[in-house]
């Protein structure tokens, strides 16, 4: 009999000690999902380039500001804009500023990843990587690569730890396999540094905190504000998980209330502090003309593309997702009903928000990268599913991750460039079912695998 996905993870994780214990799961789970993410850096460093290094305009400021933080001690881009110029007609990722060269973009995943930068800038690999096919300041793109890759892994752990919490050891690892290899965890924020490679970091460190409060009393809750604000601070749409888990906290832990915005002071006060230096003004954070000019209500195609499009919608490269709702209902009948209801707020609220955007889609990209930062959320919300799951239901369960983790995997290459590419005038139409993304990059990996069979058969 065939084993299921889900299976075949857990039991590839139960291999590791014998007598297993929740750190030990953890640290399988964080080796097994950081080795697998970062096949592709790996593989273009030590084989051929296969896997595209830049992933769109929103994650190159991230990727080289690692860089003069480490030589100068400041965010300033100036020196790289012949790099900017060069390579994209428009570099919307990057402003003028006083006369200085600084990110459209927050800069919190730049500042996590700079360490990632140390070794390859001291020895002198990052500016003469020692391949004809790389220069620099394309080699910054994969300390980028790798960091993203760790902090992903270390979000997977996170949500095993959340889901053990509100479970048991096995659907901790299932949940935790069902988020990083089943959603565009994968395939977006663990191959560059997008703002949602810290934000969904951030998140589910706060979301263990609330948890961890049901154990350790009112006041344990209180550090999960940090990494709220610090989550809002990396991806300003945060702000509403933000505060709806604050009014979490007025109804479920009132005493630590005060103590919450104690701990949610660090993070903003570091943002203005920023915006005001480099932005101009404390209430500048770079790109709010475009957060407020592009959204419009009602955007009926927004609201169901997010879900359905055959080439943007989350059932479609995440079906089992669908079982979310039946998750929330059936978790109406144990103790953390609150903390799943506001959950299930936390996603419905960002959803109809990214909704209302023009750019519901990510515009070039692939899958649902603008959901990624609420796939916690949703992921938690099967918690009640997968306990129940048996028999027959739990071989389709299985079979539809393994569907989602082939998606995702289809991302890997070149991030839907040649998806885009394809298009007439590069008009991409998220909406038509003969030209969807997943079937046209299952006919590309098709006819890879069929040139090189017939390679091996010559």
């Amino acid at each position: 009999m065939s084993k299921s996905f889900l299976e075949t993870t857990t039991n590839l994780i139960l291999m590791f000690p014998v007598r297993l214990t929740a750190l030990r799961t953890a640290f399988s789970i964080f080796i097994l999902s950081f080795a697998i993410y970062s096949i592709p850096p790996v593989y273009d460093l030590l084989h051929k380039p296969f896997f595209t290094w830049a992933n769109g305009q929103d994650v190159v400021s991230a990727s080289i500001l690692p860089i003069p933080i480490l030589e100068h001690g400041d965010f300033y881009l100036e020196e790289y804009k012949p790099f900017f110029t060069a390579n994209w007609h428009s570099p919307y990722f990057v402003a003028e500023v006083n006369n200085h060269l600084v990110s459209r973009y927050p800069v919190s995943a730049a500042i996590i990843a700079t360490p990632f930068y140390g070794i390859p800038l001291g020895t002198g690999w990052l500016r003469h990587p020692g391949y004809d096919w790389l220069t620099f300041a394309w080699s910054a793109f994969f300390p980028a690569k790798f960091a993203s890759a760790f902090f992903t892994a270390l979000t997977v752990v996170m949500i095993f730890f959340c889901a053990y919490e509100l479970a048991d050891l096995k659907t901790g690892i299932a949940i935790a396999a069902v988020f990083g290899f089943g959603t565009s965890v994968w395939s977006t924020a663990s191959q560059a540094l997008w703002q949602q490679t810290p934000s969904i970091l951030f998140q589910s460190i706060g979301i263990w905190f609330l948890l961890r409060g049901r154990r350790k009393g009112a006041m344990a809750v209180a550090p999960a504000a940090f990494f709220f604000s610090a989550a809002t601070v990396s991806r300003a749409n945060d702000g509403f998980t933000a505060l709806l888990f604050t009014i979490y906290v007025l109804i479920q832990h009132r005493a630590a209330i005060w103590r919450w915005m104690a701990f949610a002071i660090l993070p903003a006060a570091f943002t203005l502090v920023y915006n005001s230096v480099y932005n101009g003004s404390p209430w500048v954070f770079g790109y709010q003309e475009g957060f407020l000019s592009g959204m419009s209500l009602p955007r009926i195609d927004g609201l169901f593309g997010l879900l359905i499009s055959p080439s943007r919608g989350l059932f479609v490269y995440s079906p089992f997702l669908i079982l979310a709702p039946y998750g929330l209902w059936l978790a109406y009948r144990n103790k953390d009903r609150l903390f799943y209801s506001f959950s299930a707020a936390a996603f419905s609220v960002c959803y109809i928000i990214l909704s209302t955007f023009e750019a519901w889609d990510g515009g070039w990209g692939f899958g649902t990268r603008l959901l990624v930062d609420v796939m916690p959320y949703i992921t938690l919300l099967l918690i009640p599913v997968v306990q129940q799951l048996s028999g027959w239901n739990q071989m389709v369960f299985g079979i539809t991750v393994g569907y989602s983790a082939i998606l995702q995997s289809f991302g890997l290459w070149d991030y839907g460039v040649r998806w885009h590419w394809h298009w007439d005038n590069w008009t991409h139409n998220n909406w038509d079912i003969l030209e969807n993304e997943p079937l046209f990059y299952l006919k590309q990996y098709l006819e890879m695998a069929g040139h090189y069979l017939g390679r091996f058969i010559r």
